[in-house]
């Protein structure tokens, strides 16, 4: 339940944690009655709501309780929520949400009686601002209040009208009169509402009407950035002949000063190629497509740094795809790509957090003193557990949460050669809307977690292993003979990895086991009666299904045999981006000779080492390897 709250009191942007009413919740009609409720707001010529909702709180708070302060609450809570002009269904949000879940009032919450009282204020309103912005809630709340839609069209062309002539100002106004995005905005929301409810009614007309003149005047000026904004709100209602659009947008662009924004340039010859596609004027269309990548090309030449000359030369190419006749200078620019990307590694340095692991392998060291080799190995398996993917979605979430800054942009995954080899897209406050940057998070997170428990767990266990025992083929095959993940005829070729492996050949290692767990997969498939083939039926042939087959086709029967931790855990290591994409890497010699020695392909071994004892430990007291006595010390 919310509490009262102003558009700039961010501190009162809270929810009660009481089971009291919040006082703007308890408005009522009989409070209205008779009171000069746009009082706070009579010398006021914002256009901005939320400036209004914060003079309604303030008035309250010199207030006692009672019908004014209860109307005053509720007209700030309704003026103060955010205008999100491109959400056609919401419309309105909060002004503040917090990572405990606490939020301002949204629209959802004038739900009730509080309808009627918004649709009698809306009704009495006579400040612009505060019309729209109450009859578009109570319309937005019932839509079958097309009176009220109107007053809001009304209303929000008003506002337009008047920031031009002055009569009403924005935050932070400068001058130009409409030629504003927050003049855009309520002017897009005055013509949604008229698509609503009627194209050719005299309020949307008028709202048309407008928004034509408006960018008339943008374009008339020369002004780049208003006309992109009211070229595409034209654009976007199909106000305008889209091929004039298009037409007017180069013009503009022919006449702009040298030296002007490239981006925005950019911008504008996407949307000329925008205008020309709904005018289905194709040549156009590709002509704007290829100046917009020539754009991109002449910014990439002035630019001084290898990374950001790639991403706008790999901009450029892209813009081209699709444009006829363009193969050969795709194929030029690509060239041109991979010359400028070699220059990315000498601009990369790297930067590390020391961690003290010393108490961790003291501890480890202390656990691997068992009597037995078999033992020792059961201890090695068990070092770690695999995550539970719903808590690290829920720590990621939380993260982002706390420190939205670190996924609000884009990332790109550069490889040795500079080459983008996966993009991640920026986030919001992690509220499920941001799963690219969750799934990013993630793998920096179990990135970390690998290195510790590499550095500081496995290889301690390893070595202390390899040190004290005489190690060969037929001591794993003595163990994995009696493992259901290892298939009876490959028992051999995978003791020979582990061998390796232990030794501290993680080439070798690394290169023998990966493959395997492929077969593995499958074998376990098939031993719990599933068919892991496909069948062609052009060729009438079958193939055994790929790894990358059976985590998309048969993942359901696949948890059921591992469970989701490990399932998450293996697709993190062998499967997906953003992550190390082993068995990818070592397919297409993607490797390089010190990769191996990484804490991802131990951990990649060590969690195969692990996936065939896991089946194990309920039985490890019936098995013995061969040599393996406990170990008796002489007296000296």
């Amino acid at each position: 339940m919310n509490r009262e709250i102003g558009a700039s009191d961010e501190a009162s942007a809270v929810e009660q944690t009481d089971v009291s009413q919040p006082v703007w919740l308890q408005a009522s009609l009989a409070d209205l009655e008779g009171l000069a409720f746009e009082s706070p707001i009579a010398a006021s010529n914002s256009a901005d709501s939320r400036d209004l909702g914060d003079l309604f709180r303030a008035a309250a708070d010199k207030g006692q309780d009672g019908p004014a302060v209860r109307m005053f609450r509720m007209l700030s809570a309704a003026a103060g929520m955010m205008l999100r002009s491109k959400e056609k269904s919401e419309p309105f949000g909060p002004m503040a949400v917090f990572a405990d879940g606490r939020r301002s009032p949204i629209q959802a919450d004038f739900r009730g009686p509080l309808q009627h009282v918004l649709e009698a204020a809306a009704d009495l309103a006579k400040h612009p601002a505060l019309k729209a912005r109450l009859a578009d809630l109570c319309w937005s709340l019932d839509r079958k209040k097309g009176r009220l839609a109107l007053a809001a069209i009304a209303a929000y062309v008003d506002i337009v009208k008047g920031v031009d002539d002055g009569s009403l100002v924005f935050k932070f106004d400068k001058g130009q009169g409409a030629l504003k995005h927050d003049a855009r905005d309520h002017l897009r929301r005055a013509l949604q509402i008229g698509k609503a409810v009627g194209w050719d009614k005299p309020e949307s007309m008028l709202a048309r009407e407008v928004a034509v003149q408006l960018r008339g005047r943008a374009m008339q000026k020369a002004l780049p950035n208003p006309a992109f904004w009211f070229s595409d709100l034209d654009l976007d209602f199909g106000i305008s002949d889209p091929a004039v659009i298009g037409k007017d947008i180069e013009t503009l662009i022919a006449g702009l000063p040298s030296g002007s924004d490239g981006h925005g340039v950019i911008d504008l010859w996407r949307l000329a190629a925008r205008a020309y596609h709904l005018a289905k004027n194709e040549d156009d269309k590709h002509r704007a497509q290829t100046a917009a990548a020539e754009q991109f090309v002449l910014m990439a030449e002035g630019q001084p740094m290898a990374m950001l000359a790639s991403s706008l030369l790999s901009d450029a190419i892209s813009e081209l795809h699709g444009v006829p006749g363009k193969k050969d200078r795709r194929r030029e620019l690509r060239h041109r790509l991979i010359d400028v990307q070699a220059g990315i590694a000498e601009e990369m340095s790297p930067f590390s957090y020391p961690l003290d692991l010393e108490d961790i392998a003291r501890e480890v060291e202390r656990t691997m003193d068992r009597p037995t080799l078999r033992d020792k190995f059961f201890v090695f398996a068990a070092l770690d557990q695999s995550p539970d993917p719903a808590k690290l979605a829920a720590d990621a979430s939380q993260s982002i949460r706390e420190h939205p800054l670190s996924s609000l942009f884009g990332a790109s995954h550069h490889d040795r050669e500079g080459k983008v080899v996966h993009r991640t897209d920026g986030g919001g406050l992690g509220d499920g809307g941001d799963e690219s940057a969750i799934r990013d998070h993630i793998a920096r997170h179990e990135s970390i977690r690998r290195q510790i428990t590499v550095s500081g767990q496995i290889e301690v266990a390893r070595q202390s292993i390899a040190r004290d025992h005489l190690l060969s083929d037929d001591v794993f095959a003595h163990l994995l003979i009696h493992s259901p993940f290892v298939p009876s005829d490959l028992v051999r070729t995978f003791s020979r990895g582990f061998l390796r492996f232990f030794q501290g050949d993680f080439v070798s290692g690394l290169y023998i086991l990966t493959p395997l767990l492929e077969s593995s997969l499958r074998h376990l498939l098939k031993a719990n009666g599933h068919d892991v083939t496909i069948f062609d039926d052009s060729t009438q042939t079958q193939q055994d299904r790929t790894i990358s087959s059976l985590f998309e086709q048969m993942r359901g029967e696949l948890s059921t045999i591992f469970g989701s931790a490990i399932m998450t855990d293996i697709e993190g290591v062998f499967l997906k981006k953003p992550g190390p994409y082993l068995r990818h890497a070592l397919s297409h010699g993607l490797l390089h000779d010190g990769d191996p020695y990484g804490h991802d392909a131990i951990y990649s071994c060590w969690l195969i080492f692990r996936l065939c004892l896991l089946p194990l430990f309920p039985y490890r007291d019936q098995l013995h390897l061969p040599f393996d006595e406990p170990a008796h010390l002489e007296p000296a």
